[in-house]
């Protein structure tokens, strides 16, 4: 049911009286006040990553990861694709008048993915990637690279529960492995990353899986070194795990790469027994911090 204020209820409720609203805004616009928001607002301003660069980086990201399934993702997703499952907030997206919001995270798009396909008898495991332009309302980092709109490569592993969590053991080893190759592969576009090393979140609750996660990530990456760290966070379902490399240009260690568990799909499902293993790297982050034509973004 509607509220007094007309806005409230179900999508097809409001979504005629929003749409009015907007169109009655875009009438009263005039050119230059495309111009003013252009030069002002940080959401619809162009990348600085060369468009040419990052097609390279897609490819190369791809080809790392040749064992998953690539999606093209829609640019929205449904709306509360994220805070929904996860412990987030609704205003770290751009949500529309039509149901809808902008990507903000592929990897609980991919997770609605697998959720769907388990839904429809698929058992697993399923492994999808993807790279998508995400669009993000959260205050931004500080130091170069950072933009409300970024190029973010994702993978997700969804299947059935395994004895002595080798779902997820597996699942977080292969993951690692992909970015592995994509960091030695982007020697190609004259970006080296120094000085690797993976950190393992794991709290009291998860120890054991934590350990033999924080085992299956070192003998995957042997030449990295492997930090053990606290409690993962309420964002992750027990376990974390951050790879990344020394920056030149800042001189700091950056986590490129976040891999977690999490229970979107079980969620999705209403199946306990269904485990997601999702993980995300910021593609911008390796040309503007680790030398394939550095700039300030």
């Amino acid at each position: 049911m509607a509220g007094r204020d007309g806005l409230t209820g179900s999508p097809s409720e409001t979504t005629p009286a929003l749409l009015e609203l907007v169109a009655e805004q875009a009438r009263r616009r005039r050119p230059a006040a495309l111009l003013e928001q252009r030069r002002r607002d940080r959401y619809v301003e162009p990348s600085a990553l060369d468009l040419r660069l990052a097609h390279r980086l897609d490819g190369l990201a791809l080809a790392a990861a040749a064992e998953f399934e690539g999606l093209l993702l829609s640019p929205v997703a449904p709306l509360g694709a994220c805070s929904v499952v996860a412990p987030t907030s609704q205003d770290r997206t751009l949500s529309t008048v039509r149901g809808t919001e902008v990507v903000s995270d592929p990897t609980n798009v991919l997770a609605i993915e697998c959720a769907t396909r388990h839904r429809a008898g698929e058992r697993g495991p399923i492994r999808l990637c993807t790279i998508h332009q995400v669009v993000r309302a959260q205050p931004l980092p500080p130091g170069p690279g950072f933009s409300r709109h970024f190029r973010l490569f994702a993978l997700g592993t969804s299947g059935p529960a395994r004895g002595a969590d080798a779902f997820e053991v597996e699942a977080f080893a292969a993951h690692l492995a992909v970015y592995q190759r994509l960091f030695d592969a982007c020697a190609e576009l004259g970006a080296h990353l120094p000085g690797r090393r993976i950190v393992v979140h794991a709290g009291a609750d998860a120890a054991t899986l934590g350990d033999r996660v924080a085992e299956a990530l070192a003998a995957a990456a042997p030449t990295a070194e492997l930090r053990r760290a606290g409690p993962a966070g309420a964002y992750y379902h027990g376990v974390r795990a951050l790879y990344g490399a020394h920056s030149a240009r800042t001189g700091d260690f950056v986590p490129l790469v976040d891999i977690g568990r999490f229970e979107w799909v079980a969620r999705l499902t209403s199946n306990r027994k269904l485990r997601y293993v999702a993980s995300g790297c910021g593609l911008q982050l390796i040309p503007v911090l680790f030398g394939a034509g550095a700039q300030q973004v």
